[in-house]
C-alpha cells in the first residue's frame, strides 16, 4: 500500500524549498498529500492551483507545536517529510506517534551562542529516532555541517534539489536574442543574502558601464529598506525593484548576467536555473557555490581581490563566459534533473509503504 504523505514546512510563499512543492505534488500522483505550513502569511502560494488540503500553524511556536501534534496525530500513519524545520518540530511529530520520517537538510545555521547550543543539541537526540528516520541533504556541504554540528552518526543522503529542465531552457533561436545590458538578483530580500553588498557594487559598476540597469527580483523584510537605500545613492534611473514574477525563467533569459552574492546557502536554486536558461552567473565564494560550480572556477568570485574589479573583467569578455555557460548547462541538465530527485524520493518514500 503506498501510504499518503505529509509534506511540512514554514511557509507557503515562493522560496528554495517552498518551489519543489508542487513537482513533488505532481509527480506523485497515486499517493494523497497533506500540507503542514507552519507559519500563515499572506502573499502568493506555491499551492495555487493544486487539489490538496492545507493546514497552517501559527507566528507562535507554542501554538504551532500544539496545531502540528494535533494534524500528526490525525495522520500518524502517513509518511511525514520535513523540511528545515527543526528539532523542536521534528520532537513533536514523534511525541506525537509518527514514526515514518524524512527530514530534509537544507539550513547550514543551528545556533547563534553557547547555550543555544548545549539546549539545541539535547533536543536534537531526542527527536531523532536514528533507526527509522530517513535524512536527505540538498548539498555534501549542508549534509556534513550537519553531521559536524547536530549528530555525527545520522547518514545524511544527498538529494540535490532539482530544476525543471522543461520550464529553465536556453532562449530559443526564434526568440528575440537582443541583449538588454541588464545584471539582475533572485531570491528572497533577506539577511545574509548580500544584498548591501550588491547595491554597492552596482553602483560603482554604473559608473564605467552606464548603459547597464541593475534588477532586483523577489520580495522579504528589506524590501522597504532596500528600496531607500537606492534613492539614498541617487541609483533610482538604473536599479530597480519588479518585485515577485511567476515566469522567473523569462526573467533569466532576458538578463545577461545573474551576480549572487549570498553570505551562505545550503545549496542555491536559482544559480543553477540561470545557468539553464543559458544566462551567465557570478557568485560569491562560499561552499555551496563551490560544490555546485566544482568543474566550473570561472564563475566565482574570489575573496583575495576586489568583487568589483573582477566582475569589470568578466563584463568585458562576456562571450567566453557564455560559451562556458553552455558547457555548465549540459552537466546542469542531468546534475540537478527533476527526474533524478524524483527517483531518489520514490525510492525513500517507498521505504515506508506496506
Amino acid at each position: 500500500m503506498e501510504r499518503s504523505i505529509c509534506l511540512v514546512h514554514f511557509n507557503k510563499t515562493p522560496g528554495g524549498i517552498e518551489l519543489l512543492m508542487p513537482g513533488i505534488i505532481r509527480s506523485f500522483s497515486r499517493r494523497k498529500f497533506h500540507i503542514f505550513v507552519i507559519r500563515p502569511s499572506d502573499g502568493p502560494s506555491v499551492y495555487e492551483n493544486l487539489d490538496c488540503e492545507i493546514t497552517f500553524g501559527s507566528r507562535s511556536n507554542t501554538k504551532a507545536i500544539w496545531r502540528l501534534m494535533q494534524f500528526a496525530r490525525q495522520h500518524r500513519r502517513s509518511v511525514f517529510h520535513l523540511f528545515n524545520v527543526g528539532p523542536l518540530f521534528l520532537l513533536a511529530i514523534r511525541l506525537a506517534g509518527v514514526s515514518r520520517v524524512v527530514y530534509s537538510i537544507r539550513g547550514t545555521v543551528y545556533w547563534h551562542n553557547r547555550i543555544e547550543s548545549v539546549v539545541l543539541k539535547r533536543i536534537w537526540r531526542m527527536a531523532i529516532d536514528s533507526g527509522r528516520h530517513i535524512f536527505t541533504s540538498n548539498s555534501e556541504y549542508s549534509g556534513n555541517v550537519f553531521n559536524e554540528k547536530v549528530l555525527s552518526t545520522v547518514n545524511c543522503r544527498l538529494l540535490y534539489n532539482y530544476c525543471d529542465s522543461g520550464r529553465f531552457k536556453v532562449k530559443s533561436e526564434s526568440e528575440d536574442q537582443s541583449g538588454k545590458n541588464k545584471i539582475i538578483y533572485v531570491g528572497r530580500l533577506a539577511a545574509g543574502k548580500g544584498l548591501e553588498e550588491w547595491l554597492r557594487v552596482a553602483v560603482e559598476l554604473h559608473h564605467d558601464f552606464p548603459a547597464i540597469c541593475f534588477e532586483i527580483y523577489g520580495s522579504g523584510k528589506l524590501e522597504e529598506m532596500l528600496k531607500l537605500q537606492i534613492e539614498e545613492k541617487g541609483a533610482s534611473s538604473y536599479i530597480s525593484m519588479p518585485g515577485h514574477r511567476n515566469d522567473i525563467e523569462n526573467v533569466y533569459r532576458s538578463a545577461d548576467l545573474l551576480l549572487f552574492l549570498s553570505e551562505r546557502e545550503s545549496f542555491g536554486n536559482v544559480v543553477v536555473e540561470s545557468i539553464l536558461c543559458g544566462t551567465p552567473v557570478l557568485v560569491s565564494d562560499i561552499p555551496s557555490m563551490r560544490e555546485i560550480f566544482r568543474d566550473y572556477p570561472e564563475f566565482i568570485l574570489r575573496k583575495d581581490t576586489s568583487i568589483t574589479e573582477q566582475i569589470r573583467i568578466n563584463l568585458q569578455k562576456m562571450e567566453e563566459l557564455k560559451t562556458r555557460t553552455l558547457d555548465a548547462h549540459r552537466q546542469f541538465e542531468q546534475r540537478f534533473s527533476m527526474d533524478s530527485h524524483i527517483k531518489t524520493l520514490a525510492e525513500i518514500y517507498g521505504r515506508f509503504d506496506d
